[in-house]
Protein backbone atom coordinates (compact mmCIF):
# COMPACT_ATOMS: atom_id res chain seq x y z
CA UNK A 1 0.00 0.00 0.00
CA UNK A 2 1.60 3.29 -1.04
CA UNK A 3 0.56 6.74 0.49
CA UNK A 4 1.29 9.83 -0.47
CA UNK A 5 3.61 12.01 1.65
CA UNK A 6 3.40 15.73 1.24
CA UNK A 7 6.89 17.15 1.52
CA UNK A 8 6.68 19.71 4.92
CA UNK A 9 9.87 21.77 3.29
CA UNK A 10 7.21 22.83 0.18
CA UNK A 11 4.22 23.69 2.36
CA UNK A 12 5.83 26.18 3.85
CA UNK A 13 3.87 29.21 2.07
CA UNK A 14 0.37 27.53 3.07
CA UNK A 15 1.24 27.12 7.33
CA UNK A 16 -1.37 28.63 8.78
CA UNK A 17 -0.17 31.29 11.77
CA UNK A 18 -1.58 28.66 14.83
CA UNK A 19 0.84 25.62 13.20
CA UNK A 20 3.20 23.43 15.58
CA UNK A 21 6.43 23.06 14.01
CA UNK A 22 9.52 20.09 14.39
CA UNK A 23 12.75 20.46 13.95
CA UNK A 24 12.67 17.94 11.11
CA UNK A 25 10.09 20.59 9.12
CA UNK A 26 7.24 18.73 9.34
CA UNK A 27 4.56 21.20 10.76
CA UNK A 28 0.61 20.23 12.03
CA UNK A 29 -2.30 21.59 13.78
CA UNK A 30 -4.18 20.61 16.89
CA UNK A 31 -2.45 20.47 20.30
CA UNK A 32 -3.61 16.53 20.78
CA UNK A 33 -1.10 15.52 17.73
CA UNK A 34 1.39 13.57 18.15
CA UNK A 35 4.94 13.40 16.25
CA UNK A 36 7.57 10.44 16.45
CA UNK A 37 10.67 11.91 16.51
CA UNK A 38 12.11 8.47 15.24
CA UNK A 39 10.01 8.16 11.78
CA UNK A 40 8.72 11.84 11.59
CA UNK A 41 4.99 10.88 11.15
CA UNK A 42 1.98 12.25 13.37
CA UNK A 43 -0.57 10.78 14.39
CA UNK A 44 -3.91 11.71 15.36
CA UNK A 45 -3.35 11.15 19.16
CA UNK A 46 -0.55 9.73 21.52
CA UNK A 47 -2.32 6.48 21.85
CA UNK A 48 -2.35 6.38 17.91
CA UNK A 49 1.06 7.29 18.37
CA UNK A 50 2.40 4.87 20.70
CA UNK A 51 0.40 1.60 18.89
CA UNK A 52 3.02 2.39 16.05
CA UNK A 53 5.65 1.38 18.90
CA UNK A 54 6.80 -1.74 19.23
CA UNK A 55 9.60 -3.85 20.69
CA UNK A 56 10.67 -3.45 24.89
CA UNK A 57 12.01 -0.06 25.70
CA UNK A 58 15.63 0.43 26.22
CA UNK A 59 16.80 -3.18 24.02
CA UNK A 60 14.47 -3.09 20.97
CA UNK A 61 11.95 -0.52 20.54
CA UNK A 62 11.10 0.90 17.27
CA UNK A 63 8.22 1.79 14.44
CA UNK A 64 6.51 -0.22 13.21
CA UNK A 65 4.54 0.29 9.77
CA UNK A 66 1.42 2.07 10.82
CA UNK A 67 -0.80 -0.01 8.08
CA UNK A 68 0.45 -3.18 10.18
CA UNK A 69 -0.96 -1.76 13.23
CA UNK A 70 -4.62 -0.91 12.34
CA UNK A 71 -3.82 2.91 11.72
CA UNK A 72 -5.08 4.59 8.28
CA UNK A 73 -3.90 7.66 6.70
CA UNK A 74 -5.84 10.56 6.36
CA UNK A 75 -4.58 13.48 4.03
CA UNK A 76 -4.55 16.74 5.72
CA UNK A 77 -2.81 20.27 4.65
CA UNK A 78 0.34 19.10 6.16
CA UNK A 79 0.63 15.58 4.79
CA UNK A 80 -0.37 12.88 5.89
CA UNK A 81 -1.90 11.89 9.65
CA UNK A 82 -2.21 8.63 10.85
CA UNK A 83 -5.17 7.93 13.05
CA UNK A 84 -7.35 4.75 14.69
CA UNK A 85 -9.91 4.06 11.95
CA UNK A 86 -13.87 5.11 12.28
CA UNK A 87 -16.16 2.33 13.55
CA UNK A 88 -18.03 0.88 10.98
CA UNK A 89 -21.48 1.83 11.86
CA UNK A 90 -20.62 5.52 11.90
CA UNK A 91 -21.59 5.56 15.20
CA UNK A 92 -20.29 8.55 17.76
CA UNK A 93 -17.82 6.57 20.21
CA UNK A 94 -17.28 9.48 22.00
CA UNK A 95 -20.56 9.87 23.61
CA UNK A 96 -22.24 6.33 25.59
CA UNK A 97 -24.95 4.64 23.47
Amino acid sequence: MTHTVTDPQTETATRPWNAITHSCGAWWTGLGRAHCPACHRTFSTDGAANKHRTGKHGIDRHCADPTEVGLVPVQKPYGVLWQHPAPEDGRDTRRPA
